[in-house]
């Protein structure tokens, strides 16, 4: 896919410093901003429930929901003035934002406040991890080097979920979040540090053509471009699958797997599978796409391997048998979508980076909320009819059979008939 050329302006980060180590300092700020996010999220339901207990039932899922749906879509409201700030103030600030959202859980105790702190600290997550994405689309030559870059930046997630769990166990006691809170914020205010210390000054975002997140014309160029719209349209694909591992397979292992240390194994595996193997399956990749991979291939490949997984829990294996085959393939596969999506979308022929992310960000949400939805509901109305494996396996099947349509269907060409003599 080609890109638009984008505006010419002063300071912005079409001017690419080669000595500017913007990849190291974005992966280490996120590692720490990782660490604090998923040491607070696993607590985020019970803090809810305990700060306010006479807020209802109802309560927790409402506070997750504010929560979830501002790290996925509230970044997109603030599009027109994000550009009007420097990276690095806009980076700093955000992480700001979450810490003082996340301690303000500790010591609120009405059901409105709490939504407001749930809603600041997803909204600075939502800001700085769009920014982030921005920043490397820009300052980086060619998808090899995005992908690389983007594959660090997940390893740092992935250390931040596979170390989150264990300091919200050592931290959070019941009826006292304070001494976990600090913990969390000072995460963050490490990674602010480490921004204003280190991030280059004067880097600022290109703006939308206009105000809106995804124009008008960026989406009909992309609906009339058939490589973009099929990378869309397989990536929010795969965004369905990955949710169903946080939703369906989670319920799944939760009510099946009775032994603590293989249910903490299948839950936790893809996360520390990332953190030692993603450089290695990132350098693969990279040798695919100088052989000419396309990232709407590289995508394709990731949805039918979480295809694969799903398949796999439909089987008639043994039910840890097929978890942990399950958690390999979706492990091989996170390794491949979570950096691909952004570079595929960081390749969007659109006006600027900022939008093309943004895209991506809609494409994420939807899929993800979507693959929650059906993870959480469909799958549960399945296990009570035991139809849980059907499950697993048709939405294998229809995941697999719809990517390869979408990689290897050509769109019919009809030829002008020649005027008679």
């Amino acid at each position: 896919m080609t890109r638009t050329p984008e505006p010419n302006g002063a300071k912005t980060v079409a001017m690419r410093d080669a000595d500017a180590p913007v990849t190291t300092v974005l992966v280490w700020d996120n590692l720490f901003g990782s660490v604090g996010q998923y040491s607070v999220v696993p607590t985020l339901g019970v803090l809810i429930a305990t700060q306010d207990p006479g807020a209802g039932p109802g309560a927790v899922g409402a506070g997750l929901f504010v929560y979830f749906a501002a790290v996925g879509l509230s970044s997109l409201l603030v599009n027109r003035w994000l550009p009007r700030f420097r990276y690095r103030t806009a980076l700093w600030v955000s992480w700001l934002f979450t810490a003082v959202g996340f301690s303000l859980l500790a010591v609120l105790h009405t059901f409105a406040l709490l939504l407001v702190a749930l809603f600041l600290a997803g909204f600075g997550i939502s800001v700085h991890h769009l920014l982030a994405r921005v920043l490397i689309a820009d300052r980086t030559n060619g998808d090899v080097e995005r992908n690389r870059a983007y594959s660090w930046m997940n390893v740092a997630v992935n250390v931040g979920g596979a170390l989150g769990p264990f300091i919200a166990g050592l931290l959070y006691f019941a009826g006292d979040a304070r001494p976990l809170v600090v913990a969390v914020a000072g995460c963050f205010l490490v990674g602010s540090a480490i921004l204003l210390l280190w991030l280059p000054r004067d880097l600022r975002p290109v703006p939308t053509p206009t105000a809106w997140p995804v124009s008008r014309a960026g989406l009909a160029v992309v609906l009339r471009h058939p490589m973009a719209c099929r990378t869309v349209v397989i990536a929010t694909l795969a965004t369905f699958l990955y949710a169903q591992f946080y939703s369906a397979f989670a319920l799944l292992v939760a009510d099946r797997i009775t032994t603590p240390l293989t249910r903490a194994i299948l839950l936790s595996g893809p996360a520390v599978a990332i953190v030692f193997l993603q450089s290695t399956v990132t350098g693969v990749i990279g040798v695919l796409m100088r052989r000419g991979a396309q990232p709407k291939q590289l995508l394709g490949i990731a949805t039918i391997v979480f295809g694969g997984a799903m398949f796999s829990l439909g089987s008639s294996m043994p039910l840890v048998t097929a978890c942990l085959v399950a958690v390999a393939l979706f492990a091989i596969a996170e390794m491949i979508f979570t950096p691909m999506l952004n570079t595929a979308f960081a390749a969007l022929p659109l006006a600027t980076s900022l939008e093309r992310l943004n895209f991506r960000q809609v494409c994420w949400t939807t899929g993800e909320a979507l693959g929650s939805l059906c993870g959480g509901t469909l799958f549960l109305v399945a296990v009570t009819r035991g139809m849980d494996r059907l499950y697993w396996a048709g939405l294998g099947t229809v995941s697999i059979a719809g990517t390869l349509l979408l990689l290897f269907l050509r769109r019919p060409t009809f030829r002008k008939p020649r005027s008679l003599p």
